[in-house]
């Protein structure tokens, strides 16, 4: 895994396919100790990190660290599964640099690390979006990236009347 005192962060290209060093962003997420603390941290991360489907060698690089801080402590947000999720599923998608031989391996020993990632935050009162989110980048993380989008764009207003309609649920 790459150090954050690299100099490789200051040149990397993300998201918007520009230079963003996202070490300050991961110093934030990696200090914070709430909830409204780690979503400060991942607002920027989401913004610079993907953008419309867009990534970068930067976005790849950072979800080792990611998953490195949730193991640290168990993840209080769904977005610690949420962006790791949406980045596997969009690096084999649109345009997007293809990982670097120098960061797979890395990059494979997070996502393999997802289970236990879940297991951390499973004592956490889980809503739909935390529910939706781990699933996701489990599915991700095992190779399915089909379920793995489905996951993240089911909510329970999308779910319910398709449902109804294909196997006649009513909640």
């Amino acid at each position: 895994m790459i150090s954050l005192d690299d100099p490789f962060w200051e040149q990397v290209k993300c998201g918007y396919g520009i230079r963003y060093n996202p070490v300050p962003a991961l110093r934030r997420l990696e200090a914070a100790r709430t909830a409204k603390e780690e979503s400060e941290a991942f607002a920027e991360l989401w913004d610079e990190l993907h953008h419309q489907g867009d990534l970068g060698i930067g976005s790849y690089a950072s979800v080792p660290h990611i998953v490195r801080i949730g193991q640290a402590r168990a993840p209080m947000t769904s977005d610690f599964f949420a962006l790791i999720a949406v980045i596997e599923i969009e690096r084999h998608e649109n345009e997007n640099p293809k990982m670097p031989r120098e960061f797979a391996d890395d990059y494979a020993q997070a996502l393999s690390s997802i289970p236990d990632l879940i297991a951390k935050a499973s004592p956490l009162k889980w809503d739909e979006s935390m529910i939706g989110s781990t699933c996701a980048a489990l599915a991700a993380s095992k190779g399915n990236r089909l379920l793995a989008r489905a996951y993240l764009e089911m909510t329970e207003d999308n779910a319910i009347p398709f449902l109804r309609e294909e196997i006649g649920y009513e909640p």
